[in-house]
C-alpha cells in the first residue's frame, strides 16, 4: 500500500468551488489551510481505501469524499498525486445533485487536472526541493559546527550527498562544505540548484565570506563535488 501519495486541488476546483484566490508559487496549493484540503490530507496517505466510488463516471475511477453538507470528487494520478477535482453542496437532502453535477464537470472536460494543474505542480515541486535540500543541509551544517574538527556528512533529501568540516583556530572558523553534483541515482543537478544551496548556506552562517575551492583540507574531493570554504 502506497503510504507517500500527496493531495493537491486543481486550480478550477480550488478558485470556482472553495472560492480561494490563487497563491503565489511560494505557496503549496496542497498545504493551504481548509477544512476540504485538511480533509484531502488525512486521506491521502490511503486512498482509496474507504472511499466509495462515483457510479455515475465509469472512466477513470473517481471516488466520493464528504466535508459536512458537502460532496467532493477524488482522482488519483499515476504519480500518487490525490487531486481534489471537485467540490458540491449536496441539496434537496440527496447527494444525487452533487454527484450530477459532477458528472457534468467530467462530461465537459473541466473534471481532471489540467496541463495548468501539472505546470503548477512541477513549480512547486522546485521549491519543494530547494526546501527539502536546505533544511538537510542547515541541519548537517549546525552539526558540524557543534563538532568542530570532526567531517561530518549526509545524503541530503535522501538523495545528495554532502559533508561539512568546521576548522578553528587563531581566532578564524573555517566552514568547509562540500555538496556533489552527481546525486545518488547518478543523475547530475542544475549548476543553479548547487547555486541556490551554498547561497543558503551562506546566508545560515553569516556573516562569512566564502570562496569556491578544488581542495579539500583533509584529503582529495571527487570531481564531481563542489566545495566553498566560507571564513567568519
Amino acid at each position: 500500500m502506497i503510504h507517500d501519495r500527496r493531495a493537491r486541488p486543481t486550480i478550477r476546483c480550488l478558485v470556482e468551488d472553495l472560492g480561494l484566490e490563487l497563491p503565489e508559487l511560494t505557496d503549496d496549493l496542497g498545504e493551504i489551510d481548509h477544512p476540504w484540503l485538511t480533509e484531502l490530507r488525512r486521506i491521502a496517505p490511503t486512498s482509496p481505501t474507504g472511499q466509495k466510488r462515483i457510479l455515475s463516471i465509469a472512466h477513470p475511477v473517481v471516488y466520493r469524499l464528504r466535508v459536512s453538507t458537502e460532496r467532493g470528487a477524488t482522482w488519483i494520478d499515476d504519480d500518487g498525486v490525490v487531486w481534489l477535482c471537485a467540490v458540491r453542496r449536496r441539496e434537496d437532502g440527496s447527494d444525487d445533485d452533487a454527484f450530477a453535477w459532477i458528472a457534468q464537470l467530467h462530461a465537459s472536460g473541466r473534471l481532471l487536472p489540467t496541463d495548468d494543474d501539472h505546470l503548477r505542480d512541477q513549480a512547486e515541486e522546485v521549491l519543494r526541493l530547494h526546501r527539502r535540500l536546505t533544511s538537510d543541509l542547515f541541519e548537517l551544517v549546525d552539526r558540524a559546527l557543534a563538532n568542530r574538527s570532526t567531517e561530518c556528512a549526509s545524503v541530503l533529501d535522501g538523495w545528495l550527498p554532502a559533508r561539512v568540516l568546521v576548522i578553528h583556530y587563531g581566532g578564524v572558523e573555517e566552514i568547509w562544505c562540500g555538496i556533489c553534483v552527481r546525486a545518488t541515482d547518478g543523475a547530475f543537478i542544475r549548476p543553479e540548484l548547487r547555486d541556490v544551496s551554498f547561497a543558503a548556506l551562506e546566508a545560515h552562517v553569516s556573516p562569512a565570506v566564502f570562496e569556491a575551492r578544488d581542495d579539500w583540507p583533509t584529503g582529495d574531493i571527487a570531481w564531481y563535488e563542489s566545495v566553498r570554504l566560507g571564513l567568519r
